[in-house]
């Protein structure tokens, strides 16, 4: 299968193109920068880094293409709505119309369990089934909402999309390592409520598993939770992550209930006041990780004959193996 990959150099990108690799598809991925790129081209991969916006361009590029697995995206959750905009809808905009110009008949898109976290209810075992919650508070998923559907809204039967919601997603190059961990060292990193409360995670191994599958679906206009199964204590879980990158675990626990209103303080001090860097607490984190969530995977084991393939365990293994096997 000929493949255009989009973040090949983003957390889950690299993990992605090491996956689609070993089952020996064709790949051809984008890269902003190609000189930083570790993997050398060969037979079967092929870099391109041109104007994912341009829509002639890249329609021309995708010429002969079966499948585009799009991942790229902006990730930052401070003072980023335009970014987020510009980089998480309307480059989905653009790369879904230059995919169906070029003729593409898969779009898989990687999308985020947290467009569905309702911030006004309960949140466990969240099922596809159960309406999208407003939530234009949270600027970055709130993007990854809009972005999901153009890609639904896109699809039909010649144009099959599908868009695939991983929770939290971890593994080696994961938000610990680029942020979470060396905070926690620094002592700038803690609990929300102790950490006692059900956490869905998804090892990124599991979320290549799971695209895997999608390649095989003739599923179109469908999303799917993607998760490592039964959800875990959120303590636990970090506790384990952190551990396995030889990381601080840190003590510190705040209520929740003072979480939100620290983060808003925290916000604006750094809003209107000239500090360095960004806030330590936003709201958007204390959304993301400070309350109970979980989701099903049933619809992904249904439709798509997805199953978690590694365990919490195996996953914390792996992490811990030198960076060269």
């Amino acid at each position: 299968m000929k493949i255009f990959l989009t973040g090949a150099s983003g957390f889950v990108g690299s993990h992605l193109l090491q996956s689609l690799s070993a089952a020996g598809h064709e790949i051809l991925c984008h890269l902003r920068s190609p000189d930083a790129f570790q993997i050398k081209p060969h037979q079967n991969l092929e870099i391109w880094s041109g104007d994912l916006n341009d829509i002639s361009s890249l329609s021309k590029r995708l010429q002969g293409f079966h499948v585009v697995i799009h991942c790229a995206a902006e990730m930052k959750l401070w003072d980023s709505e335009k970014a987020l905009y510009e980089t998480n809808v309307l480059m989905t905009k653009n790369i879904l119309e230059s995919a169906k110009c070029s003729g593409i008949q898969q779009f898989i898109f990687i999308s985020d369990a947290s467009i569905a976290k309702n911030p006004l209810s309960q949140n466990l075992n969240v099922s596809e089934f159960r309406p999208l919650p407003s939530i234009q508070d949270f600027p970055y998923s709130y993007s990854k909402y809009q972005a999901e559907q153009l890609v639904l809204n896109a699809g039909d039967e010649m144009f099959r999309t599908i868009s695939l919601r991983p929770a939290s997603i971890w593994g080696r190059g994961d938000l610990v390592d680029r942020l979470l961990g060396e905070a926690s060292n620094l002592n700038q990193f803690g609990w929300f409520a102790k950490g006692d409360y059900p956490f869905s995670t998804c090892y990124i191994k599991n979320l290549c598993e799971a695209v895997n599958k999608a390649l095989l679906s003739k599923s179109t206009q469908e999303s799917f939770f993607i998760s490592d199964g039964q959800a875990i204590q959120f303590r636990k879980w970090m506790t384990m992550r952190l551990n396995a990158g030889h990381y601080k675990v840190p003590a510190l626990s705040i209520p929740r209930s003072f979480a939100r209103p620290l983060a808003r303080f925290t916000e604006n001090g750094w809003k209107y006041l000239p500090l360095r860097g960004e806030p330590p607490l936003i709201r958007e984190m204390v959304h993301l990780m400070a309350h109970p969530f979980s989701v099903s995977i049933q619809k992904a084991k249904d439709q798509l004959a997805y199953e978690p393939l590694y365990s919490l365990e195996e996953g914390m293994l792996e992490i811990q193996k030198p960076a060269h096997l």
